[in-house]
């Protein structure tokens, strides 16, 4: 996807009626301007410990921890998606801000060290680091670049309320998987080695026909099913089965993700559903328990 400054523009007119009136007033979850999350609430390390990222990742872009942890693990590209159209500015912003800071000034920028810092409202943009942020937008394309200073001019006059509508503060930098010194500098190495990134703005159930002949060897889909009723299910293990031309023969996609309540069900959807309820799936559906948490695989047999 090429960013224009007329589509950086028209989605930062967007961002700010986010931040005034709140998410609810576009949708009630998952909807076209959502709040953005600075780092993931996933813990990705237990997730890409079974995922194979040499033949590149499809993933939802999210805070972009997913594409970076993929990147980290040997991904020669990635492609991301999401429904929320702000989420790529977030991304391409972390994903520059590696390229162009030292591990301390990534850390300051985000506040990685502050005590309670995913309390305050705006998050990591709140009274950032001036320097650091202009360091990045300098290193920034023209459209990007205009959105966030407008941004930050923005975010200098904003109240609590508007902050918090923009900012997600349920986040942990410590799950991202690349907040050590060692992986940060192995994750900038390879950020200047990898062969394409793509953004993609769709609901995962447009996915399929964004993707043509590609194909992948991870997809990560994050905890995207856990906030589908019934019918939305079906529709998404529908498409999992049509992903199956687009993953590599022992290809995998990480289909759910959330805390472990029920014992005999597959952990995708709101509540976990039972395994016959996926009949036609549930010889491609595994999973895995780590930390409190149950994670869903879809496998290609």
């Amino acid at each position: 996807m090429k960013i224009t400054k007329q589509m950086a523009d028209e989605d930062f007119f967007k961002l700010e009626a986010l931040a005034i009136v709140g998410k609810d007033q576009f949708a009630p979850y998952f909807c076209k301007y959502d709040n953005i999350y600075p780092f993931t609430n996933d813990r990705l390390s237990d997730i890409f410990n079974f995922l194979d990222s040499s033949k590149g990742v499809l993933t939802v872009t999210a805070s972009g921890d997913q594409a970076l942890m993929a990147i980290l693990n040997g991904a020669p590209y990635v492609k991301m998606f999401d429904i929320n159209c702000l989420a790529k500015y977030f991304t391409i912003f972390k994903f520059m801000a590696i390229s162009c800071l030292s591990y301390e000034e990534f850390k300051k920028l985000y506040k990685v060290n502050v005590p309670f810092s995913n309390s305050i409202a705006g998050g990591f943009l709140a009274s950032p680091d001036v320097n650091l942020y202009n360091k990045v937008c300098s290193n920034l394309n023209y459209p990007c670049a205009s959105f966030f200073e407008q941004l930050y001019e923005f975010m200098k006059t904003a109240s609590v309320d508007e902050k918090f509508n923009l900012i997600n503060i349920k986040y942990n930098p410590k799950l991202s998987g690349y907040l050590t010194r060692k992986n940060y500098e192995e994750l900038k190495q390879k950020l200047k080695e990898i062969k394409n990134i793509d953004f993609v703005d769709c609901s995962i159930f447009d996915l399929k026909k964004h993707l043509d002949n590609e194909s992948y060897s991870a997809m990560v889909f994050s905890n995207i099913s856990s906030y589908f009723n019934k019918e939305e299910l079906k529709e998404f293990l529908k498409l999992l089965k049509s992903l199956n031309s687009n993953l590599t023969s022992d290809g995998l996609v990480q289909a759910g993700y959330g805390t472990i309540k029920y014992e005999n069900c597959i952990d995708i959807g709101k509540n976990g559903i039972i395994p016959k309820f996926v009949d036609e799936h549930k010889n491609y559906l595994f999973e895995t328990k780590s930390h409190g948490m149950r994670i869903t695989f879809y496998s290609k047999k």
